[in-house]
């Protein structure tokens, strides 16, 4: 320290910051290095590349929102009234679509109702394998059956009935014509035609009233 004592105030001063400045221009780049490191081409390719993957989520179309679906517990099949059902009724039977209930329907009306369950089947097109599934949600009520007079009743309203058509409409009016007006229904027999099984499925829409006098 003695030989720095002999320095004057002055150039003591400008030793001190020359030791200064020297210690600052060692240790400055070193701290900088620390503090505030340089980025590396990696770090610059990864930027690049999240700026790049940034830009094609935005160009991407947005994702198909997903359609939820609500599952409504099936219903149970309630039992119809075959002879009051309208269409509607009828197309809720598993197998009956639009053109099977309009043609039972129609074959009701023409008929002039239903006396039996079993009739169903006869529906044309309905096959046997659709009936057996419907049958047991078929019921039969009360049945009023329309009914048709067989002394007065003419060939053609006759010939409309399902049962009976225009062979055996003709015959009928035939008979009558021939025999006079029918006693009973069961002189329905006498004409060759009509056997047995014929009889038992037209009896329930014949009948035969006086005619006036």
């Amino acid at each position: 320290m003695k030989p720095f004592l002999h320095f004057t105030a002055l150039e003591r001063r400008g030793i001190i910051a020359l030791i200064i400045l020297t210690t600052i221009s060692t240790y400055t780049p070193t701290m900088i290095a620390h503090y505030f490191p340089l980025k590396t081409d990696k770090d610059t390719l990864f930027q690049k590349d999240m700026a790049a993957f940034q830009a094609d989520l935005k160009k991407a179309p947005p994702p198909p929102k997903k359609h939820i679906t609500f599952y409504r517990p099936r219903q149970s099949v309630i039992t119809i009234d075959i002879n009051r059902a309208d269409s509607a009724a009828w197309e809720s039977l598993k197998g009956i679509g639009p053109v099977l209930a309009a043609r039972i329907t129609r074959f009701r009306d023409k008929l002039g109702g239903f006396y039996a369950i079993s009739q169903i089947r006869e529906t044309y097109g309905l096959p046997d394998s659709t009936f057996n599934k419907i049958q047991p949600y078929l019921r039969l009520n009360a049945v009023s059956l329309k009914k048709l007079d067989l002394n007065s009743a003419d060939e053609q309203t006759l010939a409309q009935h399902p049962y009976i058509r225009y062979k055996l409409a003709r015959l009928i009016v035939l008979y009558r014509n021939n025999n006079g007006p029918f006693s009973r229904p069961t002189d329905l027999l006498g004409i060759p035609l009509v056997d047995d099984s014929i009889y038992r499925k037209i009896e329930h829409y014949i009948k035969t009233e006086k005619p006036p006098i």
